[in-house]
C-alpha cells in the first residue's frame, strides 16, 4: 500500500469515528443521559473525550495493520537495535583484529629482516671461524714441521754431545798419562841430578886424583859432558811437555765452555719445545673451541633456517596474488613492455627486501593479442629469498556498456530502516563487485571502483525520505572495460 492510500485511509476512519462521536455526543445531550450518575454536561464530555480516545486507537490499529512495512519495524524494533549493536561490536572486533594482524605483519616483517641479518652475520662469523681454522692447522703444520726439525737438531746435538764428550774423556785420560809421564820424567830428573851430583863428587874426587888417574879424569870428564847434554835435552823434553800440558788444559777448558754452551743450548732447545708444546696444546684447544662455536653456530643456523622456512612460507602467503609490477602493451613488440614488467617487478621486490624475482620460462606469449594489461603478480618466496613471479595477460575487452544494470536489490524503506538499507546497498556493492570479477574485470580495478562508505551514505540521504520499499541498482556510468577502472552508480529502478 502506498503513502497516500494509507493517509486517506486514515483520514477517512477518523472522520467516520468524528462523526459517530459527535452524533452520539448530541443525542447524549439532547436525551439528557446520566453515566455512572453524572451531569448530562459531564456526560457528553465523557462521551467526547472516550471518542478521540476510540479515534487514535482506531487510527493506531488502522496503520498498523495497513501498513505492513511499519508493522514489521516496530515489532522488530528491538531485535534490528540488538542486531545492530552487535554488528557494530563486531564490527569495532573486526578493526581491532586487522589491527592486530596488521601489527603482526610488521613484526614479522622486522623479525624476517632481523633473523636475515643475524644470519648473514653468523655466515660471515662463520667463514671468518673456518679461515681462522685453516689458519690454525696451517701453523700447527709449521709447529709440526718447527718441532720435527729441533727433535732432530736437538738428536744432532746430543750425538754431538756425546762425542765430544768421548773426546773431553779421551783429552783427559792423555793428561793424566803425560801427568804421569810428567811425573816420571821429574822422577828422572831428580835422579839425574843426583847422579849429576855423584858425578860431581866423583869430579872432586877425579881432580884430587887427577895426578893419580889423567885416563879416569878424562872419562869423567867425557861421561859429565855427556850427562850434562842429556840433562839440556831432558830439561827441553820437559818445557815441551809443560807447553803440551798448557795447550791440553786450553783444550780442556775450550772444551768445557763448549760443553757449557752445548748444555745451555740444549736447555733452551727444551723451553723452545716446552713452549711450542705450550702453543700446540692451545692451538688444540682453540680448534676445539672453534669446532664446538662451529657446532653451535650449525645448530642455530639450523634454527634460523627453520624460522625463515616459517617466515618465508608466510611471506609467500602474504605477498600471493601481490601485483609487483604492471604494464600496457598498445601495440608494437611484446618483448620491450614485457622486460620493463619485469624490471619494475625487479626494483618493487629489491625495495621490499627480498634478492630479486624468478620468472617463468613457459610464458605463453604466443597467444597474446594487443591491447591489453601485463601483470607480474608475486607467487611466493623460494628459498633465497626471491621472488617467484607469475606473470598474467588481460586483453582490453569489453564487458558493460554504459547504463548497464550490474547488480540489482529490493530495499526497505529507507525511512523507517536506515541501517537495513545501508547493509543493502553494501551487499548490493559486494554483489555488483562479484559480477565484475566474474566477467573478468581485474581486481585491482574492481577495488577501485568508487563505491565507497561515503558514496553509499550521499545516496542514502538521496533516498532517505522514501517510505515504502525501492529497488536499487548498481548502473555502468561509463563502458566498462577488463584493463580500466569501473566507473559505477547506485540508481533507483523502481518504487513500488
Amino acid at each position: 500500500m502506498s503513502l497516500w492510500t494509507l493517509l486517506i485511509s486514515l483520514l477517512l476512519v477518523a472522520a467516520v469515528i468524528a462523526y459517530v462521536g459527535d452524533v452520539v455526543g448530541r443525542r447524549v445531550g439532547r436525551r439528557h443521559l446520566r453515566l455512572f450518575g453524572l451531569r448530562p454536561r459531564a456526560t457528553a464530555l465523557v462521551v467526547a473525550v472516550a471518542t478521540g480516545v476510540l479515534i487514535a486507537l482506531l487510527a493506531f490499529a488502522a496503520f498498523f495493520f495497513l501498513a505492513t512495512d511499519a508493522r514489521k519495524t516496530i515489532l522488530e524494533a528491538e531485535q534490528v537495535r540488538k542486531e545492530r549493536d552487535q554488528l557494530r561490536g563486531e564490527v569495532e572486533r573486526l578493526g581491532g583484529h586487522v589491527s592486530e594482524l596488521e601489527a603482526r605483519a610488521a613484526r614479522a616483517l622486522g623479525e624476517s629482516e632481523r633473523l636475515e641479518r643475524e644470519l648473514a652475520a653468523k655466515a660471515e662469523a662463520l667463514k671468518l671461524a673456518e679461515e681462522e681454522i685453516r689458519k690454525l692447522q696451517g701453523e700447527k703444520e709449521l709447529l709440526q714441521q718447527a718441532v720435527e726439525e729441533t727433535r732432530k737438531q736437538l738428536e744432532e746435538r746430543e750425538v754431538e754431545l756425546g762425542r765430544v764428550r768421548a773426546e773431553v774423556e779421551r783429552i783427559s785420560a792423555e793428561r793424566q798419562a803425560l801427568e804421569a809421564e810428567f811425573d816420571a820424567l821429574q822422577q828422572n830428573q831428580v835422579l839425574l841430578l843426583e847422579d849429576l851430583d855423584k858425578l860431581r863428587q866423583a869430579e872432586a874426587e877425579a881432580i884430587r886424583r887427577a895426578e893419580l888417574a889423567q885416563k879416569q879424569t878424562e872419562e869423567a870428564e867425557a861421561t859429565a859432558r855427556q850427562a850434562q847434554a842429556r840433562l839440556r835435552a831432558i830439561q827441553k823434553e820437559i818445557d815441551a811437555l809443560e807447553q803440551e800440558r798448557q795447550r791440553l788444559l786450553g783444550d780442556i777448558t775450550t772444551l768445557d765452555a763448549e760443553r757449557q754452551a752445548l748444555e745451555e743450548q740444549r736447555n733452551a732447545l727444551r723451553e723452545v719445545n716446552r713452549r711450542l708444546q705450550d702453543q700446540l696444546a692451545a692451538a688444540n684447544q682453540e680448534v676445539f673451541d672453534l669446532k664446538q662455536e662451529l657446532l653451535r653456530l650449525s645448530q642455530e643456523r639450523s634454527a634460523m633456517e627453520r624460522g625463515l622456512e616459517v617466515l618465508r612460507r608466510q611471506l609467500s602467503n602474504d605477498l600471493k596474488d601481490t601485483v609487483l609490477a604492471e604494464g600496457r602493451w598498445t601495440s608494437g613488440p611484446l618483448q620491450p613492455v614485457l622486460d620493463g614488467v619485469v624490471h619494475q617487478a625487479e626494483v618493487q621486490a629489491r625495495v621490499e627486501g627480498f634478492h630479486g624475482v624468478l620468472v617463468p620460462e613457459d610464458l605463453p606469449v604466443a597467444d597474446w593479442r594487443a591491447p591489453g594489461v601485463i601483470q607480474a603478480r608475486a607467487e611466493g618466496v623460494t628459498l633465497d629469498g626471491k621472488v617467484l613471479l607469475q606473470v598474467r595477460y588481460v586483453p582490453k575487452e569489453k564487458r558493460f556498456v554504459i547504463g548497464q544494470v550490474i547488480a540489482v536489490r529490493e530495499l526497505p524503506p529507507p525511512r523507517y530502516q536506515p541501517e537495513r538499507v545501508r547493509r543493502g546497498l553494501e551487499a548490493l556493492r559486494e554483489a555488483s563487485f562479484e559480477r565484475l570479477l566474474k566477467a573478468g574485470v581485474l581486481p585491482e580495478k574492481v577495488t577501485a571502483a568508487d563505491l565507497s562508505g561515503a558514496v553509499i551514505a550521499d545516496f542514502q540521504g538521496q533516498i532517505s525520505e522514501l517510505t515504502h520499499n525501492v529497488v536499487v541498482a548498481v548502473v555502468a556510468a561509463d563502458d566498462i572495460w577488463t584493463t580500466e577502472t569501473p566507473q559505477l552508480i547506485y540508481q533507483v529502478l523502481y518504487v513500488p
